[in-house]
């Protein structure tokens, strides 16, 4: 009996849900067309142009919304990463393309500060705070929710930045080893798409779309340089204009990618020992500040003990 009255009351929900969604669509039209149908043709003429003027207005408004949402054909370019600036350019770099990306980051940088304001406030009215400690708590929340959508992109850019660098030299050699065998740039790239997928995604991602791009008939160049905007990494660039250097004059590709190659691995090699050198540095504070004195209490504190039992009872008499 339960089981038949959960199917019933399912069937009967789906079967409302469908024909209210038909109905719906059914009753699809313009935004100023139901206005002149809510003002209806009997009414004056003031109140006619003020309901047409908000019509106009709502539907500005919706078109700039729809505006900012990119099409598909706006996805391509986002890809490409040509003539992206601002956020769009910082949720390119950071990996983030889908649709609806941007007006996400916007909503978010818009609706955080209030939320945190709105929030600072309702503790401060709660917890019986001051009025100058609720000023001062509304303005550093109106400021971190300013700035922290901002800055966990710029962190996300950053991180995925990092493991390009990291990747490249292991990826030119295994462009090195496809050029050689006697491979295309376009299969390549191909190669290195499908052998990155698990070691470094944001590099098999980034290949992957510089294939797609020359496969669907746009310049090398001009593919290789949207790699340069869209990843904002100074190897790329220095590879781009290499590869595009090397177009140009007819040179051996494997030679250059070869020389390339061993210059990038020297370079990740210097900022490793650079890294390893800034440890000595690094380890001086929380040692003065964390070992040192613990060590000293652990070290000095028994015959600090000792002493004070010995010296005590002379300063007693």
């Amino acid at each position: 009996m339960i089981l038949f009255l959960s199917i019933s009351i399912f069937l009967a929900t789906a079967i409302g849900s469908i024909g209210l969604f038909l109905w719906l669509d059914s009753r699809k039209e313009s935004l100023p067309q139901r206005f002149k149908e809510v003002v209806g043709e009997e009414a004056g003429v003031s109140r006619g142009r003020i309901v047409a003027s908000a019509g106009e207005w709502l539907e500005k408004v919706r078109e700039w919304f729809s505006a900012k949402a990119p099409t598909e054909i706006e996805l391509v370019e986002m890809l490409s990463g040509k003539e992206l600036t601002g956020g769009r350019l910082l949720l390119n770099q950071a990996g983030i393309r889908s649709l609806g990306a941007y007006q996400i980051y916007r909503g978010v940088r818009l609706a955080l500060p209030v939320v945190l304001v709105v929030l600072a406030v309702a503790y401060g009215k709660g917890t019986g705070v001051a009025s100058k400690s609720i000023f001062l708590m509304v303005l550093v929340a109106g400021i971190a929710g300013f700035l922290l959508p901002d800055f966990v992109l710029r962190a996300k850019i950053r991180k995925r930045q990092e493991e390009i660098t990291d990747a490249l030299p292991d990826g030119l050699d295994l462009l090195v080893v496809c050029v050689e065998a006697g491979l295309g740039l376009n299969a390549a790239f191909i190669k290195i798409t499908e052998e990155f997928k698990l070691s470094s995604p944001a590099l098999s991602e980034e290949f992957d779309i510089v294939n797609r791009e020359m496969v669907a008939g746009k310049p090398r160049q001009d593919a290789l340089r949207a790699l340069t905007e869209r990843t904002g990494v100074e190897d790329v660039k220095s590879l781009v204009a290499m590869l595009i250097q090397t177009e140009k004059l007819g040179t051996s590709l494997a030679q250059s990618l070869r020389v390339h190659s061993d210059s990038l691995r020297m370079r990740r090699r210097q900022k490793a020992e650079e890294a390893a050198a800034k440890t000595t540095i690094k380890l001086v504070f929380p040692l003065v500040f964390l070992m040192f004195p613990a060590l000293f209490i652990v070290i000095l504190g028994p015959g600090v003990i000792q002493v004070i039992n010995v010296l005590l009872p002379t300063i007693q008499k």
